[in-house]
């Protein structure tokens, strides 16, 4: 997402809530009427850099949210109705991440994860897998 899809309005409401103001189109930048005119009030600069903040920050949730969730699409199932479905996955939960890394220790990478190595072999040795 980039800044020029957030609306003004959500900018200018971040950066002050006591000026009052109206905007014609949120996504038109000279469409702002500035009520209080006594006031001082966000430059155009700051609103732009405030757009790009809000911005910056769904994308790094939106990304998180990628690597930890997965990509879900809409797509019609058999109702013709519309659903999201899984269709790329993320990492995978972090007990199966710790397995893989387990079960692919061997030779000198066992040695450079010593502690990790025998931290989880102990507690493997004192609870077998039945």
């Amino acid at each position: 997402m980039n800044a020029n899809n957030i609306p003004i309005s959500n900018a200018i409401r971040k950066l002050t809530d006591t000026i009052k103001w109206g905007v014609g189109n949120d996504y038109d930048m000279s469409t702002i009427e500035w009520r209080d005119t006594e006031v001082t009030r966000p430059t155009d600069v700051e609103i732009q850099a405030m757009r790009q903040q809000m911005a910056n920050d769904q994308n790094t949730i939106a990304y998180t949210t990628l690597r930890k969730e997965g990509k879900y699409a809409p797509v019609t199932d058999d109702n013709g109705e519309i659903v999201h479905k899984k269709v790329a996955d993320g990492y995978p939960p972090i007990e199966e991440q710790l397995d893989m890394l387990w079960h692919s220790m061997t030779g000198d990478l066992t040695k450079r994860l010593e502690p990790f190595y025998s931290t989880i072999k102990a507690i493997k040795d004192r609870y077998p897998k039945p």
